[in-house]
């Protein structure tokens, strides 16, 4: 009984450590999507504003804390090869008991083609 009692701490702690990872995952691949839907919504000329409510909308619980926009030239000429670019940044906090890893920046770009 004595092992159990010394030994559960660290089960506790590795248990949770691994559903924060697992969070943190999650939140990488939602801001993964909500980059991409930045950016579809850039490549076809939807203002700024709006891309921006898109990426908050797609980022499920991420908490985004900035979106930078890289927006296509303003006619876009047929066959053109420029991209519109969209990087999301976010925050994730680890909350596990008896270690201080503290708040981790998480960060996504996509690109998509203009005027398609």
């Amino acid at each position: 009984m004595v092992e159990f009692a010394l030994v559960l701490p660290l089960l506790v702690m590795l248990l949770v450590g691994i559903i924060q990872f697992g969070l943190a995952y999650s939140a990488q691949v939602s801001i993964s999507g909500a980059a991409r839907e930045g950016a579809r919504a850039l490549a076809l000329g939807e203002p700024a504003a709006d891309v921006e409510a898109a990426v908050v909308g797609a980022s499920g619980v991420a908490e985004v804390t900035d979106v930078v926009q890289a927006a296509c030239p303003d006619p876009a000429p047929p066959g053109s090869t420029d991209y519109a670019t969209v990087t999301v940044n976010a925050t994730f906090e680890f909350s596990i008991p008896f270690a201080d890893l503290g708040t981790r920046t998480l960060s996504a770009t996509a690109r998509m083609r203009c005027g398609l």
